[in-house]
């Protein structure tokens, strides 16, 4: 199948976010492959975003993905190649097969589709290609730089049904200074900002002591088990050092959402249910440790608030907070033309079409007017960022059948303009 063919190619790039280069090259890959599809290419001037155009007309209607993913974890628990497409009793395997390299190429193949079908368009459709969707987004900072923003549109990079709400997303680091005891040291876990870490460890004495959990989404821990808590546990227990007391008090596993409470714009404080916040990167230089907290917080919660309510316990429990990233929740209104048509190819293929609220984030908050729509089905596995990434032939081609149909609808449909 030559749809799977490609999928396996842009698969081995090992295009992980922190390989600029990689990720630039695998970006290269895409817009080649549009290009012998007879589509309209362009990539910025940085070279680390680009689009795919079909159509004219006085709107665009956007598709939001990113050819870059977090690292394969932990090598162990992997049945297959982590960089390669593999297809086992119709499932298929791979970092990225919904996260985001399967739907890169669902979504061009349905252009390419459209194309061939000579569907008379009255808009504009458009893949945005990024590279940096994992850690900071500079290539969307570019893109709007340099690009037109499309009117509207949605990001494949999620689940279905429609996600019109999206939590808000930040990195807030924590600085421990540590006297630590004699043997001890080399403190480090975790390989991504927003994953939950599968592995975690220290030395004692020339010696390694690891902590081995699973992998996860860092917007749905519970999926996961977090080993930098599991290494917490261990030393808070053994050496009652600062950090991992710290760690087991306020934020222990299980919890997800500390036993912080947050100020909310309406002035009240922030209940259970309100946010997630975890330890998701642990690493020591010279005497400090610093733990990297990721906080996925519902509307009414600024990330001011989150930085407010961490600093006062900053003296208390002896750190310094240092925020990396913060960026706001949003909300699309779910009245839209656009969006009702949406919620018509939902229902068409078996699912409620409702909008729902998302915990994750996504390319969506990066422009006005997108949602997140796909690719995982509620039926099947929630597992990105894990070990053993995955989702069924069947269901990858549901998405290309599903966007194929939703951008014709939206591309013969009269723009508002």
């Amino acid at each position: 199948m030559e749809i799977l063919k490609h999928l396996n190619e842009l698969m081995e790039w090992k295009s992980v976010s922190e390989d600029r280069e990689c990720c630039k090259a695998a970006l290269r890959y895409v817009l080649e492959l549009a290009e012998s599809f007879g589509l309209e290419t362009k990539v910025g001037r940085y070279g680390d975003v680009g689009s795919v155009d079909l159509g004219a007309g006085p709107e665009t209607v956007g598709v939001l993905v990113h050819v870059d993913v977090v690292a394969e974890g932990n090598p162990k628990l992997w049945d297959f190649e982590p960089y390669r497409l593999t297809e086992k009793d119709g499932i298929l395997y791979g970092r990225g097969i919904v996260d985001d390299k399967g739907p890169v190429i669902a979504s061009l193949y349905a252009l390419k589709k459209i194309k061939e079908a000579n569907v008379p368009l009255k808009k504009r459709l458009r893949l945005i290609i990024g590279t940096s969707e994992e850690i900071q987004w500079t290539d969307m900072e570019h893109y709007i730089e340099e690009f037109e923003l499309p009117d509207y549109g949605y990001s494949p990079d999620g689940n279905f049904p429609i996600y019109n709400q999206e939590n808000g997303y930040m990195d807030v680091e924590l600085r421990f200074d540590e006297t630590l005891p004699e043997g001890i040291g080399g403190f480090t876990g975790g390989s991504a900002a927003n994953s939950i870490p599968s592995y975690a460890a220290y030395e004692k004495e020339g010696a390694t002591v690891a902590f081995t959990g699973k992998a996860a989404h860092s917007s749905s821990p519970e999926l996961g088990t977090n080993a930098i808590n599991l290494l917490c546990e261990a030393v808070s227990r053994e050496y009652g050092l600062n950090f991992a007391r710290v760690v087991q008090e306020y934020f222990p596993e299980g919890n997800y959402e500390s036993s912080f409470r947050f100020r909310k714009d309406d002035g009240s404080l922030s209940q259970k249910g309100d946010l997630t916040i975890v330890p998701t990167l642990l690493r020591q230089e010279g005497k400090s440790i610093f733990l990297n907290f990721n906080v996925r917080q519902s509307c009414g919660i600024s990330c001011g608030s989150i930085v407010e309510g961490l600093k006062e316990k900053a003296e208390e429990c002896g750190y310094e907070v240092i925020v990396r990233e913060g960026m706001e929740p949003i909300w699309v209104d779910e009245n839209q033309p656009w969006i009702k048509r949406m919620q018509q190819v939902t229902e068409r293929y078996g699912m409620e079409p409702e909008c729902l609220f998302a915990a994750g984030c996504s390319y969506a908050k990066s422009m006005p007017n997108f949602v997140v729509w796909g690719p995982v089905f509620p039926w099947d596995p929630d597992c990105a960022h894990m070990e053993n990434e995955q989702q069924s032939l069947e269901s990858f081609l549901r998405t290309l059948d599903m966007y194929t149909e939703y951008l014709t609808l939206e591309g013969q449909s009269e723009p508002i303009k």
